[in-house]
Formats: C-alpha cells, sequence, structure tokens
C-alpha cells in the first residue's frame, strides 16, 4: 500500500508519453516498422517502471527495518519519483525523434521547440 500512491503517479506519467507514439494517418512507415518501435518503447517503459517499483519496495523494507526514517523515505521515494517520470520523457522524446527520422519530417527547429517546451531536469540527489 506504501507504493500505491508513487507507483500510481508512475503509470500516470506515462500514459501522455505512450499517446506520442501515434503517428499521422498519411505516414510512409510500415506497420512493422512502427510495430516493432512500439514494443522497444513499452519495453523500455516497462523496465523503468519495474525498476522503479523494485527500488519503492526496498525503501518501503528499509522503513520497516527501522534502518532509515519515514521522513527519509518519502524523500527518497519522491526524488525516485521525480528521476523515474524525467527518464520516462527521455524515453519518449528518443522514439519521437525516431518516428520523426522515418517520416523524414525532423528538424533542428522542430528539435529545439520541443527541448524548451519540456526540459528534462535532472533529480537533485537527497541528503542523508
Amino acid at each position: 500500500m506504501k507504493n500505491t500512491v508513487f507507483f500510481a503517479l508512475m503509470i500516470l506519467a506515462a500514459l501522455p508519453a505512450s499517446a506520442q507514439i501515434a503517428t499521422t494517418p498519411n505516414c510512409s512507415v510500415n506497420a512493422e516498422t512502427m510495430t516493432a518501435l512500439a514494443e522497444e518503447y513499452a519495453a523500455s517503459v516497462d523496465g523503468l517502471l519495474r525498476d522503479a517499483h523494485a527500488s519503492l519496495q526496498t525503501i518501503s523494507e528499509a522503513v520497516e527495518a527501522g534502518t532509515i526514517t519515514p521522513e527519509r523515505a518519502q524523500k527518497l521515494k519522491l526524488a525516485l519519483t521525480r528521476d523515474t517520470i524525467s527518464r520516462m520523457d527521455a524515453i519518449s522524446a528518443v522514439y519521437d525523434t525516431r518516428l520523426n527520422l522515418k517520416n523524414g519530417t525532423v528538424s533542428v527547429q522542430q528539435l529545439k521547440r520541443e527541448a524548451a517546451a519540456s526540459p528534462v531536469t535532472r533529480t537533485q540527489e537527497v541528503t542523508r
């Protein structure tokens, strides 16, 4: 139960990113390539979420064992969630670019606009 809120936040963060896989109707990319990219994307996000979930469980176990305080655990979980969301944003940007390259529509100006619109911030290390 302790990880439910954090896990739900990560899943919600993945939903908008997964919507970015879709392409325009006049896309020239064949279905096999699109399927392969979608499967790679899903595997990347799945692995990231599984790693985050395992880390959240480890933090909860440390609280139960009394090795860290609940306040420290909350800070660690928040930092982990922020880091996971940032990584998902980066994964999404990579796959968006790969899809656009296959469509032949990517430009430097477009990448600059996207980077300015959603900057990926690094998670600051939580001090003990």
